[in-house]
This record gives structure tokens, C-alpha cells and sequence, in this order.
């Protein structure tokens, strides 16, 4: 067992005046889960893991307001916005990174204190909480919400039937998609992977078999545009899995906008903008809803057509809890629409019209809480480079200056991330490999530890911030004698 301890000491580089905030910490049920997970996985504790202090919590995260001060609280906060980050590297260019002090950092008698300096030009701003988090998510809290390992794992199909992508997962099924071109029918199968608890006989690498339980037509049909005049009828087939997403409200929905017109796809200038049916399997009942038809008015950008109709396919558009995200057709813009009432979305401008930047697309895994990952294509005096956002629910967003090789669906490692993100409880994030494998692995940005701030900090461009953080083992003070031989 352990106990944390958070001392924040910030200095005016112009009055030397300084300010020490002291406070003690909650440490969360991520750790035990990341273990069991990696156990699952055919993994003993690893270098991933271990030491502790390095690798489970050698990240560290700030946030602008309180976090909800619960164990069973693990997830990258929605409600909380990022202020600043650091892992166990140096960064002197990122106004939102910090730097690892290893000269100050090291083993104490009963622990370990880990130390970063936040220069002035970074952080900057409110910082009501702290949090620990893995190494990997420390180094770029919006894109490292994946592991940093990839393993591939048999999904129970057959030969003869392979080519499934996984839709979402429950903490103990994995749910898959495969449609067929030439009938026009889906079909959801599920395999049972448990990660977080095993019977006796249970064991990780199990001969897995999987179950089709459900299948619909996947036609779709529209008024999306006039001929002389009058609506014309325009039909689409979502064959293609990468056409629906786990709405983590109970249903998966399949989202199609406009039709193809001259080339002319990603302009609102047709009846309806919007068209979408439902999956419902919040009752396992699987249950198809009547195609529904709507006007926002806004613009898009997409590049899939199925038929007469253009497709949201998943980095152009997410669903979330019956909010539909999407970029607009000039690439500033991120639309978000509530689908019960589309006249009143809102329109958060990211990039500027004066600029070359774009936005590249929406990232294939949306956070646990609802934030919504995206990617900028930043052009520097030559080329573009890849640059990570996030759009908080509340229309705040963060971009921060981390460019990397590769895109969402990439992760340079070859591992094709499906939209099945973190699942609800766990921290489990699964993908599509290969014809009868999928991929899976665990968010690296989770909430380790939690610090509220016993009073708030302001840090501003006058002060330089260094951040202590002692984790210290302690006896379990729970544990009872069990009054056996040895006992006292």
C-alpha cells in the first residue's frame, strides 16, 4: 500500500518571493487494474509497470478544477480541463510540459520522490489538482491514451468466417461487426475475453468461440437532394463496420450526411444533412430503429461515399451519448449537434481562416468521459506535421505541441484502432489486426493518484513551479491478524 504527498513550490523569478502548497493524496484503483489487465494479457509485471514510481505513475497531470475524490475514479476528466503535464523526459519548448529533475528525483528509505520544474513560459494558469499518471500518458495526455504495448489476441472466429471488427466491449465480451456486400445484411457476433476477473478454471489464452447474435439490413435511404425540383430518393448500403459507433448510450449508430452531387460532397446544400438508424443493445434486443432525417444547417467534410450518400466512417464524425461531433467543410470548425435538437448546435472554431493549418480528422478513440481527440495538420515553412487536441463537452479546447509520425489509426506500431475505446469500468481500449485477431491494450492517461489542492494556485509567467512528490510505502493498516502460528 502506498500514500502520496504533493509539495508545489512556486518562485518569482522577479521578487524572489515564494509560495509552498503542501498536501496528501488519494491513491485511485487504476494501478490494480492496469496489473490484472496486463496479467490477462499473458504479461507478469514488466518494464511497462515497473518500478512504480517511473513507469505506473511517472507521468503527472494538472487540472484547473477539483477531481471527484473517488478510488473508483481512473479516467482522463472531462469536466476538469488540462493545464499542464509532464513525464520522465525534458521539455523546454512546450508551454504545457514540464521537465523530469533526476539530479533532485531518486529512492528515499521508504519510497520514492519525484521531482519536475515547470519553467515560466509553462502551466501557466489555475491548477486546482494534481494527478499522477503512467509514463507514457505524461508525455502527451491526449495521445498516449493507449499502452505502450500492442498484443494481439485470437477473436474465436473460424476460417471461414474472419474479417470481424470489434464495436465495443462490456468487461467481459468483446462485441464485432462483419458486413456482406452482397446481401446488405450486418451481423454483431460477441467473444467472451474477460480481463478483470477469472473463475478458477479460467485462464488468459483460452480456445475463445465466437456467437452471432444479431444481424440487420444495412440499407439507408433519403431525401438528400432535389431532380427538377422534387426530392429525390437516394439509397446507400452500410456494409462496412467502420460505418457504426458504440454511442456509449445504449445504441450504436450509423451516421451517413449528404449525397453526392458534382463531387460536390462535403457542402450542406441538400435536404437533409444528416440520416442515421440506431442499434439498440442496451436490452439485447439489437432492434433496428426507422431511418431517421435531419436539417442542422451545417456544413461537413467526408470522403466515403456508399452509395448515392457520404459516410461520417468514424474520423469524420463521432457520436457521443446522442451528440454528433463533426468537422466542418473548410477543416476550422468542429460542429457539435445534439441529434434531439440539431437547430441548436454550437460551432467551436479551432483553427483561424488565415491559416494553413487544418484539421486532419477526428482520432478513432473518443476519451472515457466523452472528450473528443483530434488531429491538426500544422504547416510549418516546407510540410505538415501532426499536432494532438482535445474538445472538452463544454466547448473548451486544448492543442497542444506534440507533433508525431503516423496517424490515429496507426499509433506507428501497424495496430488498427477501431472505435471501441475505453470500456465504461476498466480501462481496456480494443482495435482490429488482422483477419482472425484483434488487438487490445489499456489508456495510459488514467487518473493514478488524486490531489486536490488545499487552496488554489494561480501560476503566472512571473513564476517558475516545481512540483515534489513523495510516494512512500505503508503497511496495509486494514490488515488483522489472522491469530495463526507467528501471529502477535
Amino acid at each position: 500500500m502506498m500514500k502520496g504527498k504533493t509539495e508545489i513550490i512556486l518562485t518569482n523569478v522577479e521578487t524572489g518571493e515564494v509560495e509552498v502548497h503542501e498536501d496528501e493524496n488519494l491513491i485511485t484503483n487504476a494501478l490494480d487494474k492496469i496489473i490484472n489487465i496486463e496479467l490477462a494479457m499473458n504479461y507478469a509485471p514488466n518494464s511497462h509497470l515497473l518500478p512504480i514510481a517511473t513507469n505506473l505513475l511517472g507521468g503527472i497531470m494538472l487540472f484547473d478544477s477539483e477531481l471527484q475524490e473517488s478510488k473508483d475514479n481512473i479516467h482522463f476528466p472531462s469536466n476538469s480541463h488540462l493545464v499542464g503535464y509532464a513525464n520522465q523526459d525534458v521539455n523546454t519548448t512546450d508551454k504545457y510540459r514540464g521537465s523530469y529533475n533526476a539530479i533532485e528525483s531518486g529512492k528515499t528509505g521508504t519510497g520514492f520522490v519525484s521531482v519536475w520544474d515547470f519553467g515560466t513560459t509553462q502551466a501557466n494558469g489555475t491548477i486546482k489538482a494534481v494527478a499522477r499518471t503512467h509514463n507514457h500518458g505524461g508525455a502527451c495526455p491526449i495521445f498516449n491514451y493507449n499502452g505502450p504495448d500492442n498484443p494481439t489476441t485470437y477473436n474465436g472466429t473460424p476460417e471461414v468466417d474472419r474479417g470481424w471488427m470489434p464495436i465495443r466491449y462490456d468487461g467481459e465480451y468483446v462485441y464485432m461487426l462483419k458486413g456482406d456486400s452482397n446481401t446488405h445484411v450486418m451481423r454483431m457476433a460477441r467473444v467472451k475475453i474477460p480481463m478483470m476477473s477469472l473463475g478458477c478454471a479460467d485462464y488468459s489464452n483460452v480456445q475463445r468461440t465466437y456467437e452471432v447474435i444479431a444481424s440487420w439490413s444495412t440499407e439507408v435511404t433519403t431525401h438528400a437532394w432535389t431532380y427538377y425540383g422534387q426530392p429525390r430518393e437516394s439509397t446507400a448500403y452500410a456494409d462496412d463496420p467502420f460505418c457504426y459507433e458504440d454511442g456509449h448510450d445504449g445504441y450504436i449508430y450509423c451516421m451517413f450526411y449528404g449525397a453526392y452531387t458534382n463531387g460536390d460532397y462535403h457542402k450542406s446544400t441538400y435536404e437533409y444533412d444528416i440520416t442515421y438508424f440506431t442499434i439498440k443493445y442496451s436490452d439485447e434486443s439489437y432492434d433496428k430503429s426507422e431511418t431517421v432525417r435531419l436539417r442542422s444547417g451545417t456544413t461537413y467534410w467526408t470522403d466515403k461515399s456508399f452509395g448515392d450518400l457520404y459516410c461520417a466512417y468514424r474520423y469524420r464524425g463521432h457520436v457521443h451519448r446522442g451528440i454528433l461531433y463533426r468537422i466542418s467543410a473548410d477543416r476550422k470548425i468542429i460542429y457539435k449537434i445534439p441529434l434531439d435538437n440539431v437547430a441548436s448546435y454550437s460551432a467551436i472554431r479551432i483553427l483561424s481562416n488565415d491559416v494553413d493549418d487544418y484539421i486532419g480528422e477526428l482520432d478513432y478513440i473518443t476519451s472515457h468521459e466523452g472528450c473528443i481527440y483530434f488531429e491538426v495538420m500544422h504547416y510549418t515553412t516546407s510540410s505538415y506535421e501532426v499536432l494532438c487536441g482535445v474538445l472538452y463537452p463544454d466547448g473548451v479546447y486544448l492543442m497542444l505541441n506534440v507533433p508525431y509520425g503516423g496517424q490515429s489509426w496507426d499509433h506507428g506500431n501497424n495496430r488498427r484502432y477501431t472505435d471501441c475505446r475505453t470500456c465504461d469500468d476498466d480501462l481496456m481500449v480494443w482495435g482490429y489486426y488482422n483477419g482472425d485477431t484483434i488487438v487490445r491494450n489499456w489508456a495510459a492517461n488514467y487518473l493514478g493518484t488524486i490531489n486536490n489542492l488545499g487552496s488554489t494556485i494561480t501560476k503566472t509567467a512571473a513564476q517558475t513551479m516545481k512540483i515534489v512528490y513523495t510516494l512512500t510505502d505503508i503497511e496495509d493498516e486494514d490488515e488483522e491478524d489472522d491469530g495463526g502460528e507467528g501471529g502477535s
